[in-house]
């Protein structure tokens, strides 16, 4: 099931449906007695694959998503310069978001974009909190964790090894909190606060992350990060034209719609 929800996932991405579209333009052009229609769906997808590229759209699909949580409120104690963070906080998870295992490159480079930002977030809290744990978590088809590589990360930023606990084993979202809930279960000492932390994700996946928790009696509170819809005010040329960076915030957007859809399809939403 897991490896055809993915399947899925990927061929149901608005930039794999702009490419089948197109190629089913192609073929009806120039192999079917429909060659106007084949043209005007290739017309009609161009114009679509612009849009979905273009900040004003993609801004507008990704907002609603990340409107579901403000930024995680800290205390300014005397020093201005500190922040702090709930006594009671005394786990900090980082959801996954992507990793390769490839020893070749420096750790911060086998972390996705999206890894390292929760990551950054994580460690950010975590400083405010130092007694807490830091979790990273995470699978990947081969090699070390995601996971893994997150703690290697976070070690080298600072974090101590005894602080950190791994989820290695998990491969998506409901699979991290299942993950999380089963650590704290089988723990014998006070859970009290590891069944409340802090959790760290993107401001767009962390409602469908908060009910996935939810579901396992885990009550995270939400720690969001990476945002993706910062507004805009065509200030710059190429406010004007569609960019790759637009393309990739209506995808992950989309990634978060159909979530929610699957998610609400199995009672889990």
């Amino acid at each position: 099931m897991f490896f055809f929800t993915k399947l899925a996932g990927a061929l149901l991405k608005p930039l794999s449906l702009v490419v089948i579209a197109l190629l089913v333009g192609l073929l009806m052009a120039a192999f079917t007695r429909f060659r106007r229609t084949g043209l005007a769906l290739m017309g009609v997808t161009t114009l679509a694959l612009a849009l979905i590229s273009w900040w004003p759209v993609s801004n507008s699909l990704m907002a609603p998503l990340e409107s579901g949580y403000p930024p995680l409120a800290v205390s300014t104690p005397a020093e201005p310069t500190e922040q702090m963070l709930p006594q009671d906080v005394a786990a900090i998870v980082v959801l996954g978001g992507g990793a390769v295992d490839d020893p070749s490159l420096p750790v911060s480079a086998q972390l996705s974009a999206t890894s390292l930002q929760r990551l950054i977030e994580g460690i950010r809290l975590w400083r405010m909190r130092p007694d807490a744990l830091l979790i990273t978590s995470g699978a990947l088809p081969r090699g070390r964790s995601q996971a893994a590589i997150a703690a290697d990360m976070a070690v080298a930023l600072g974090v101590p090894r005894g602080q950190i606990r791994m989820l290695p084993a998990a491969r998506n979202t409901e699979e991290e909190a299942a993950a999380y809930a089963e650590w704290v279960n089988t723990r014998d000492d006070n859970t009290a606060g590891l069944r409340q932390p802090l959790l760290v994700s993107s401001a767009s996946h962390l409602p469908r992350a908060i009910a996935a928790f939810d579901h396992e009696g885990i009550e995270p509170r939400p720690a969001p990060t990476a945002h993706r819809a910062v507004p805009e005010q065509f200030a710059r040329p190429g406010d004007f034209a569609p960019s790759a960076d637009d393309l990739r915030t209506t995808e992950a957007a989309w990634h978060e719609y159909l979530g929610r859809v699957w998610a609400w399809l199995r009672g889990r939403e």
